[in-house]
This record gives C-alpha cells, sequence and structure tokens, in this order.
C-alpha cells in the first residue's frame, strides 16, 4: 500500500484498559507520526455508574499526555472528545486521512449487557453502530487505510472442534468446503453477539469494498504493567475487578490482595485464552504496519495460554500469590451468574500462528507478581462488595435505572455514571454547541429554551399585529420579572428587565450626572480596579466624574477601607460583585454598609454581571443593583435585570424618559422599557429564568466550582509539562473564589497566540493583555465553567490547548495574519 508520509494513526477508545498502553507504546515507537486517541469516556462513567472504579487511579487523558511528555518526551500524542457514534468520526478520519485506525471503542461486558433491555440496547448501538460508521467512514474517505479491529475469542463456538485462525475448509457428510469459510461463531449474550455481527461486516466490506482489515480475536488480557507504563504511576492504566469489567485473572488477584478466596463460577470447566496486557500492547503495535491485502479480511487469534480451564487457572493464581505471600483458598461453584455447568473441559487446540511468530512471551508468574506489586499500594482502595456477583443472566432481567425525564441533574459533583451522564444529555439537550465558551463572564452561549422561547414569540402572526404586539410584550415581561421575583425576592427594590450592564452604566452616569450637577465639581467614584469598562467606563470618561481605585490593602483589610471611604467622602461608590479579571468575590454589602453608614447621600452602585447566575444578587445598602442576563444566565443579548431602591427611584425620577412605559403602572414611568422594541427579549430573559428556577442555584454553582477545579487540574499540569510559568490569582484576597471561574497569569508567556489558535479550533477563553490601573502589565487567560458542560468536553479542551501551546511553540509564539493554527 502507498504510505502517506506520516500520516497519524488513529486509537478509537485510547483512553481503555489497552487503549491507553497502546497509544502511548505507538507514540514512542513513531515520535514523527501522530497517535490520535479517540474516546468519549464512557468506560470511565460505565464503571462507576455500577458502583464500582478501577483498583488503580488512573489520571485524566490530559495529565497522561503530559505525563507521557514529561517522563518520554512524547510530543505526538493528542486527544480528542469524539463518540465513535456520531457525524464526528467521518469528519476526524475525513480530515485526518490516517494510514491506520485500531478499533477499541467498544462496550466490553457481556454481563452488562445482559443486565437489562436498556444496557441490551446501549451495547448493540454502541458497537455496530459504531463499527459501521468507521467502516463507511473509511470507504469513502480513506480506502487504503488499515483498520485492526478489536474482536474477541469469545465469539468462538466452542464445541470441542479445533479453531481455525479465521477461515477454514470444514467437512460434512464426506464432502469439503470448496472455498474456505469463517470459523463457527456462537454467543450466550448480547455482547458477544455484537462482536460476531461486527464480524460479518467486516467481512463484507472487505470482500465487497476492498477495504484492508485485520480481525483480532483477543482472549482475556490480565496484568497492569507494560513496559511503557513500569512504575510511572501517573501512566498507569485502569484495573477492573467488578462483576461487570473485572476480567477473572484481575479479579482473582484483587481478591488475593484483600485475603479473598477466588471465587470460581458454575463448575469451572470452561476453559479461557490469556494473554498479558504488555504482550497484547507489543503484537498489537505492530500489526498497523502489517498491512492485509486489498479485499483481505485477516483474523488473528491473540492469545498467549490456551489451555486453562477455570479451575486450573484458579489453582495457578493460588499457587503463585501463595508465593508472593498472599494465601488463599478457592470457592466453586458458590456463584453461577452466566448458568456455566460445563461437565468437563473441552479439548481442543487454537491456531495461533502470527502469535506463534512473535517468539517468547511473558510467563504467567512473571506477569502475576508485577502485577501484585503495581496493586499493593492500593490495597484500602478495594471495595469487597464488587467482588461477587449479584446479578443472573437466565432470570428475567431488572431494568437498569436510569435517568428520569427531568432535565434537572441532582447531584452536581458526579458519582457516577448516571449523574454525569445526566449533565451531559442535558448539555445536548440545551446547549448543542459544538464550540466550547470557557468565556461566559462576557457572552454566554444562548440555551436552546430561550432561542426557541424568542423564536416562537417572533414566529407568531402577532407580528402582523401592531398593537398585539405590546400586549404580548407586556405579558412576556410581566412574566419575566414575575420568575425573577420569585427567584430573588426583595421587599425594598423593585426590579426591571433592562438593557446589559454596560448600557446601564451610561444611562446610570448620564443620569447621576443630572441629579448631581448642583454640587458644581467633579462627582467623586469611588472604584475598584478589577472593573470592566462596560461597567466604569462611562464614569472614566464623562469629566463630571473623578475616579479613585482602591488599592489591595484597602481592598483587603477593612479598616483601610473606611479610612479610604472617610478620605475620600465619594459621591458615587460602583463596585463589582465578582471581579472581571481574577474572578474574586468581593465583600459588596459589607462595603455599601460602610460607606452609607458614613455618607448616606452617596450613591450604591452594585455590578452584579459576572455573579448573576451563579448566585443570588446582592442588595442590601445599594441604590442600584444591575447586570447582563447574556452571561452566566444564558439568555438573549442584550438584555439585563436592574434593582433600584425608593430613593433612588424618587430623587432620579427615571432612566427612560420618552414614551409610555410598558408596564400600565404610575411606579414604573420613567423605568419599564418604553416605545417599540424586540418584545421577543422578554420571552427569552422569561425562558431563561425558567431554566435557572428548573436547575437549581445551588446546583449551578457547585457544578461551576465542581467543573473549574477539574480544569485547574489539567491546566496546571498542562502549562507545568511545557515549563511555562504561571500562578492562579483566584485567591489573591482575603476571600478564596467560588465562582466556577479561574485566571492564570503568565509573566514571561505571551498567552496570546495561544488565545488566538484556541479561538480557530472552537475553545474560547478570555485574555487580558494590558495595563491595569495600578499601572501593572498583566498577561491573563480567564476561564470559566457553565454549569452545562462536561468533564469529557473540558478534557477535550484541554486536549485542544495542548494541541495549541506545540502549535505556537513552533510559530515562535507569533500571530502571523492569516495564519492557522492546525485544524482538529
Amino acid at each position: 500500500m502507498q504510505e502517506k508520509n506520516n500520516a497519524p494513526i488513529i486509537v478509537l477508545g485510547g483512553d481503555g484498559y489497552l487503549g491507553w498502553p497502546l497509544a502511548l507504546r505507538l507514540a514512542r515507537q513513531h515520535r514523527d507520526r501522530k497517535i490520535i486517541i479517540a474516546d468519549n469516556l464512557s468506560r470511565r462513567r460505565l464503571v462507576k455508574s455500577l458502583g464500582a472504579d478501577s483498583l488503580i487511579p488512573i489520571s485524566s487523558p490530559s495529565s497522561r499526555l503530559a505525563a507521557s511528555r514529561s517522563i518520554y518526551g512524547v510530543t505526538n500524542l493528542e486527544f480528542l472528545h469524539l463518540d465513535v457514534n456520531s457525524e464526528a468520526l467521518t469528519t476526524l478520519i475525513r480530515a485526518r486521512q490516517p494510514i491506520a485506525i485500531y478499533h477499541l471503542a467498544q462496550q466490553c461486558s457481556a454481563p452488562l449487557s445482559m443486565r437489562s433491555r436498556e444496557d441490551a440496547l446501549m451495547t448493540l448501538r454502541n458497537n455496530e453502530e459504531g463499527n459501521m460508521r468507521l467502516l463507511w467512514a473509511v470507504k469513502d474517505h480513506v480506502p487504503n487505510c488499515h483498520i485492526i479491529k478489536l474482536g474477541t475469542f469469545g465469539e468462538y463456538a466452542k464445541s470441542g472442534l479445533d479453531i481455525a485462525e479465521g477461515y477454514f475448509r470444514p467437512s460434512y457428510n464426506g464432502k469439503t468446503a470448496q472455498r474456505p469459510v469463517p470459523y463457527p461463531r456462537q454467543s450466550d449474550d448480547i455482547y458477544h453477539a455484537s462482536k460476531i455481527n461486527d464480524t460479518n461486516y467486516i467481512s463484507i466490506a472487505c470482500r465487497i469494498w476492498g477495504l484492508r482489515i485485520t480481525d483480532v480475536m483477543q482472549s482475556t488480557i490480565f496484568g497492569a504493567w507494560t513496559s511503557d507504563i513500569a512504575e510511572h504511576a501517573s501512566l498507569y492504566t485502569r484495573l477492573d475487578y467488578d462483576e461487570f469489567y473485572g476480567t477473572v485473572v484481575n479479579r482473582f488477584l484483587t481478591q488475593a490482595l484483600c485475603g479473598q478466596a477466588l471465587t470460581v463460577y458454575g463448575s469451572g470447566h470452561q476453559r479461557t485464552g490469556l494473554m498479558s496486557l504488555n504482550d497484547s500492547v507489543s503484537s498489537m503495535a505492530e500489526l498497523w504496519q502489517q498491512t492485509p491485502d486489498k479485499n483481505e479480511h485477516r483474523v488473528i487469534n491473540h492469545l498467549t495460554e490456551e489451555s486453562f480451564s477455570i479451575n486450573e487457572l484458579a489453582d495457578t493464581i493460588r499457587d503463585l500469590v501463595k508465593d508472593e505471600g498472599f494465601p488463599v483458598e478457592i470457592q466453586r461453584g458458590r456463584f453461577d451468574p452466566r448458568g456455566e455447568n460445563e461437565p468437563s473441559k473441552l479439548d481442543y487446540t487454537v491456531e495461533r500462528r502470527h502469535v506463534e511468530r512473535r517468539g517468547q512471551q511473558e510467563g504467567l508468574a512473571e506477569v502475576v507478581a508485577k502485577t501484585l506489586r503495581m496493586l499493593l499500594p492500593y490495597k484500602n482502595n478495594i471495595n469487597t462488595t464488587q467482588l461477587q456477583p449479584s446479578h443472573r443472566w437466565q432470570q428475567q432481567a431488572k431494568a437498569a435505572k436510569t435517568a428520569s425525564g427531568d432535565v434537572v441533574p441532582l447531584i452536581t459533583t458526579p458519582q457516577s455514571d448516571d449523574d454525569e451522564g445526566r449533565w451531559q444529555r442535558f448539555q445536548q439537550t440545551e446547549f448543542a454547541y459544538d464550540h466550547i465558551n470557557l468565556n461566559p463572564g462576557t457572552l454566554g452561549s444562548p440555551a436552546a429554551s430561550v432561542l426557541r422561547a424568542q423564536r416562537e414569540f417572533e414566529t407568531s402572526d402577532i407580528m402582523a399585529f401592531p398593537v398585539g404586539q405590546y400586549g404580548e410584550g407586556r405579558k412576556a415581561l410581566l412574566a419575566a420579572v414575575t420568575s425573577a421575583n420569585d427567584l430573588w425576592p426583595n421587599r425594598e427594590h423593585q426590579l426591571q428587565i433592562s438593557a446589559g450592564a454596560s448600557q446601564c452604566s451610561n444611562i446610570l452616569a448620564l443620569n447621576l450626572v443630572r441629579m448631581c450637577n448642583a454640587k458644581q465639581r467633579k462627582l467623586k467614584v469611588l472604584t475598584t480596579p478589577h472593573e470592566h469598562i462596560g461597567g466604569t467606563g462611562a464614569f472614566e470618561r464623562l469629566p463630571e466624574f473623578e475616579v479613585t481605585y482602591l488599592s489591595p490593602d484597602q481592598l483587603n483589610h477593612y479598616d483601610q477601607f473606611i479610612e479610604a471611604v472617610d478620605t475620600l467622602r465619594p459621591d458615587v461608590a460602583f463596585f463589582s460583585h465578582i471581579a472581571y479579571d481574577n474572578a474574586h468575590i468581593f465583600p459588596v454589602c459589607d462595603w455599601g454598609r460602610a460607606v452609607k453608614e458614613r455618607i448616606p447621600a452617596c450613591w450604591v452602585l452594585y455590578d452584579v454581571s459576572q455573579s448573576l447566575g451563579l448566585m443570588a444578587p446582592p442588595l442590601d445598602y445599594a441604590d442600584v443593583v444591575f447586570g447582563s442576563c447574556h452571561k452566566w444566565l444564558f439568555g438573549p443579548r442584550g438584555s439585563g435585570l436592574m434593582w433600584t431602591s425608593p430613593a433612588f427611584r424618587e430623587q432620579s425620577g427615571g432612566l427612560n424618559w420618552s414614551g409610555l412605559p410598558l408596564i400600565d403602572d404610575a411606579s414604573s414611568v420613567g423605568f419599564s422599557p418604553a416605545g417599540g422594541m424586540d418584545f421577543s427579549i422578554f420571552a427569552g430573559v422569561g425562558a431563561a429564568l425558567d431554566l435557572h428556577r428548573k436547575i437549581g442555584e445551588a446546583n449551578i454553582r457547585q457544578r461551576c466550582r465542581y467543573l473549574a477545579s477539574k480544569l485547574r487540574q489539567g491546566l496546571d499540569a498542562l502549562l507545568l509539562s511545557y515549563n511555562i510559568e504561571h500562578r492562579f490569582l483566584n485567591k489573591q484576597y482575603a476571600l478564596s473564589c467560588e465562582a466556577g471561574v479561574l485566571t492564570v497569569a503568565f509573566k514571561d508567556y505571551d498567552p496570546y497566540p495561544l488565545y488566538h489558535a484556541m479561538n480557530q479550533r472552537g475553545v474560547h477563553c478570555k485574555c487580558i493583555k494590558d495595563t491595569c490601573k495600578r499601572g501593572e502589565a498583566r498577561q491573563l487567560l480567564r476561564f470559566g465553567v457553565p454549569f452545562y458542560e462536561t468533564e469529557a468536553r473540558l478534557e477535550y479542551a484541554l486536549s485542544v490547548m495542548d494541541e495549541c501551546i506545540r502549535w505556537v511553540n513552533l510559530a515562535g509564539g507569533r500571530v502571523v495574519a492569516g495564519q492557522r493554527s492546525p485544524a482538529g
């Protein structure tokens, strides 16, 4: 086959037990070739949904890539969060034109596939649909690409007949087949049936389309050690021991570690093939270069130990672990979840020419010793309740617990697949954007229900009925105000649906000038150096104002803050609830009280744009509180909320000076919007508030904080792996940040080229590169993590950042006009 120079290799399912060490081996062996890991991290979620977890703690994909770069200097690994059951697979293959694709991205638990109808359907859809999408994508876009498909030795119908490696010529009734046919296959569970169907589809693709495919009939893999992982805990792969994902040897070793008897299911006469993880990785890593001929469906029986029955295996493991200091007994016949009652050990041989050509393999004793040494530090992590099966295949399966139809996730820090899975479904329902917006504090991505509410308002025939538009607009406005008041009840302040924060600030500044023009001097404004220009810009640019910025000490120490108020005697105090640059939550109500106690005539303004939607708006001691709905509330563009005190309303007389108010209420004159406008915004604000109430403010805030902490860990590891000096600003002041936002400051690293490259790849944050009010240069990247994002999408974002840092380094840290970062 004609090879494209340096064409990448894709490992579908490259986050898994076999997939990760295989991808790492390929990356080390072929440093001039990109190795793309594509995985949706479903194995992690599925295992947790069963109340289990890997005995060995495993790092996130981004941390693994950082560790491989640090330990081995590997720079050619790339992680993509990708579901094989989506068009993203075809897009990836079309864009990257791989030379080889390893397909390991399948639900691999036979017990899980037999647990319930839902689990069976999930297995079929994931496995067969993903395989079919792969075959069509390769056929259409890279027909010479070599597919290495991970099948299973469990596909074979084990009847005592010797097992051929792939195709053979059977005999029956004295006749021998004239052409080779596949070895018979049979399954007792849905998982293996899906793999048998995969093999049939692969055979068709080779015979009819001329594809080149190697079908690996993989036996039971065991152990946790490979020559690449070795003693590096940051590179460890998973090791499961529960009834659904724990393979027999790994389960036996876990039982031995905690002193439990080795449990042999059924009669124990059933046979299994075995292969160590390191042997499987070594052999699989060679296969992509051994390309089959066109139309050839090559089948490989992948096992090094072929003769064990489960009884013999238990006896052998017992003796080996005893030599390692873990004496255990064997418990036979107590559990039989699968109905495995073979009367005796079947007698057959297995053809395995490929494995035998590779020469000496690892011995069972050597692998057991290495694995026990790796597992020993995590002995106390073993959950012994996971070692005994509780599901029987023959009984009518009870429906697996599934998420309710509710949109509302009840748990914000996920403990199981159901928790994280519900967030994923919610994200796909309300925020199904391909781009990842980690900059909602500037402009959030509207929820689908918000866009739908606006669209329904605009598509109504009411748009041809002017008076009707006002009437329907009034209804939508009143509904939105009611929703906001229900969310954030207040007795003194009156709420209005307003424009965004920047427009509100402009109107307020002009109104304050009008109200205070009798002073015949500049109005003194006290504020912080951490305000957005959209909030303080009008005060800074209008000549009627003189702005003073609080120092870090005055922000940090209440007595110094009071001294500053007493010294300046401000006319206006302008404070953001959450700082624009470092996301610190300011004690604005304490500050407001101090100002009002000393200067009752001072107007106190709170800008809540960076907090509205994350926490309740602070209203105490404020004359005006305002914020945008198009940020953390994910509402319509240009919309906002404003609360005004009775004193402010009385003295100002209004903020809107023309037209009749949309709301027919004397107290709304001058404050309610007037005149013709886009009334659909009110419908959108109402939908945003309804969604906010449905999710729950506490859930939203906790979820944002949880995701931000995950992002911070990954980002910190990523930057450290490139030796980029940085620090996080979120704890710069007295109160720690709780807003789901993190800001990274750089000293000698220009973040703008990275920011630019990330934008081109669909991952967005805020880049602040300027001189702050105190005259200090600052280079910041600010990330805000919306509550609806998922761990998997954050991992993808980190993988994009990894790629972009490398690209920026190669480009010498420059952004050239028209230059684009590498495509995803």
